[in-house]
């Protein structure tokens, strides 16, 4: 049967559990197996919201699922222990953001953070002139990467060369705008919705849509409320983690969901005893009623998640990542 836990002894090997000692006087760190969605709080980067968590948790390996700005606020998926396999392809998953820009004014960066460096008439701008303009910003676009941004150009971050007053030649890149719709727009400033691709800039979305009216703008709030099927009904704070920690690991556990809340919009197959023992051999098997071709999660007849997998050319399956069966429960 599926372990119900979110916490498992450690194993020989087992991912995660050769990370460093623990400093004089920490209590041990433990095997953590999960994900917490957390509700990351505006000014702190998003590396320091996961150190600030997983210590909490004591954990023996953590990550998160791409990048939030100081600015930003919101879902910061944070996976430990063999949800950390499933890393990659939550940052390939499509993110929706809500967003406000102000109208009139351009800065450095890109949003409030940055200097004023432009600025344009926006008194007689309407809703219905912002509304015109996004046919024109759905589908496959191409965005040019802004100079404040984490891209590597000869080794240094462009942010970085940026601060020293240095700007590049940045090469377009297709995104994909799945949906955009204004929430509200007064006193030239309008709050939006957008959900779109991974390597989506929300700034330079802001920026493009002014200038399909003929304005500037910056974006002055941003949150991520879904990140591929996960979304806001399980978000948790970083205070409401510190209060279940004065409680005990039992209390912090709870806010672990199990790693297959991430591939919950994933097809699925279910494998038995004998295919699943080939498929964690690295074997392909049959499985009858998989689909034809595509990537998909596969499960054991307990309902525990085991791995990810590929249909191959001859619609056999092929695993690509597998996960440790009692670490990852599905609940409900």
């Amino acid at each position: 049967m599926c372990a119900n836990g979110a916490e498992s002894k450690p194993s020989p090997g087992a991912s995660g559990d050769a990370a460093s000692p623990p400093l004089l006087g920490e209590r041990p760190r433990r095997t953590v197996d999960g994900i917490v969605l957390l509700d990351k709080p505006l000014g702190i980067s998003s590396n320091t919201a996961l150190q600030r968590v997983k210590r909490l948790y004591r954990a023996a390996k953590a990550g998160h699922t791409g990048s939030l700005d100081p600015l930003a606020t919101g879902l910061l998926p944070l996976c430990f222990g063999e949800a950390t396999k499933l890393s990659a392809y939550l940052l390939d998953a499509d993110k929706t953001y809500r967003g406000r820009a102000l109208l009139g004014v351009a800065t450095t960066t890109g949003d409030a953070e940055g200097e004023a460096v432009k600025q344009s008439d926006a008194a007689q701008v309407t809703r219905d002139d912002l509304e015109s303009a996004i046919p024109g910003l759905l589908g496959t676009i191409r965005q040019v990467p802004p100079m404040y941004s984490a891209i590597k150009r000869e080794g240094r971050r462009l942010y970085e060369l940026a601060r020293e007053g240095i700007e590049v030649e940045r090469a377009p890149r297709d995104v994909m705008i799945h949906e955009l719709r204004i929430l509200a727009f007064a006193d030239h400033a309008f709050d939006f919705e957008v959900r779109c691709s991974k390597g989506t800039y929300v700034r330079t979305l802001a920026e493009d849509w002014a200038a399909a009216i003929g304005q500037v703008a910056h974006l002055i709030a941003l949150r991520r409320i879904g990140l591929g099927p996960l979304g806001e009904a399980d978000l948790v704070t970083i205070d409401d983690l510190e209060r279940a920690a004065a409680e005990g690991d039992a209390a912090l556990n709870r806010y672990l969901l199990p790693t297959a809340v991430a591939v919950a919009d994933w097809p699925r197959v279910v494998a038995d005893e004998p295919c699943a023992r080939a498929l964690a051999f690295g074997q392909t098997v049959h499985l009858p009623s998989s689909p034809s071709s595509g990537r998909l999660a596969v499960f054991d007849e307990a309902g525990c998640l085991l791995g990810i997998a590929d249909v191959d050319s001859d619609g056999r399956i092929a695993p690509r990542r597998w996960f440790t069966a009692s670490r990852t429960p599905v609940t409900g």
